[in-house]
């Protein structure tokens, strides 16, 4: 039947169909050409030595994430980071964290401790690599929990919020894909 069936954007939920949070916004995407594949796992988004780090992601980014092995438009230049991303450690491709790992080097000590402490209240979910290197991540500080910010390098720490929540952020970037709106950042990330 291909990858496409009458389950699609849907997730069993206690015997129950349900909808897959970003259903509408996957269709969209899909529909401009972006590979999605969707997730049989049961296991968790992050491996457990990154769980420690982040202990509190917001539930609907978690069931979003972990729905999908992968999401990426078809240049291959923007991607959601899902399961196996997170776990990715060699060198060989773009890791979840590359962008932390870029400012870590060549700085002394302090810039290396200011750097961590920005990325352990910042999670990436999403990389953009055809311009300046963007990414989108969901805030964890206390003040802004939850929240979908932007940032791009050489600055990567100087992020500005597009959304107030994922929820929020899944109804914007559909209504972008869809071509209802073309602000930036989001404009990137299609």
């Amino acid at each position: 039947m291909g990858r496409k069936s009458q389950y699609a954007g849907k997730i069993m939920k206690g015997g129950a169909m349900q909808s897959q949070p970003g259903a509408d916004l996957l269709t969209a995407l899909e529909a401009k050409g972006w590979s999605i594949q969707r997730s049989d796992s049961s296991g968790p988004l992050v491996p457990p030595e990154l769980s420690g780090r982040y202990p509190r992601l917001p539930a609907e980014l978690v069931e979003f994430l972990q729905a999908m092995d992968s999401c990426v438009n078809a240049d291959e230049t923007v991607w959601f980071l899902c399961r196996e991303d997170y776990r990715r450690t060699d060198g060989e491709s773009f890791r979840w964290n590359e962008f932390e790992l870029m400012c870590l080097e060549d700085n002394d000590a302090d810039a290396r401790d200011r750097i961590r402490r920005f990325w352990d209240l910042h999670f990436p979910i999403m990389l953009c690599v055809h311009s300046d290197y963007d990414y989108l991540a969901v805030s964890l500080d206390e003040q802004s929990y939850g929240q979908i910010v932007h940032g791009c390098g050489p600055e990567f720490e100087e992020t500005t919020t597009i959304a107030g929540s994922f929820t929020q952020f899944l109804a914007m970037f559909g209504e972008s894909a869809r071509g209802h709106r073309d602000d930036y950042p989001l404009s990137m990330f299609l």
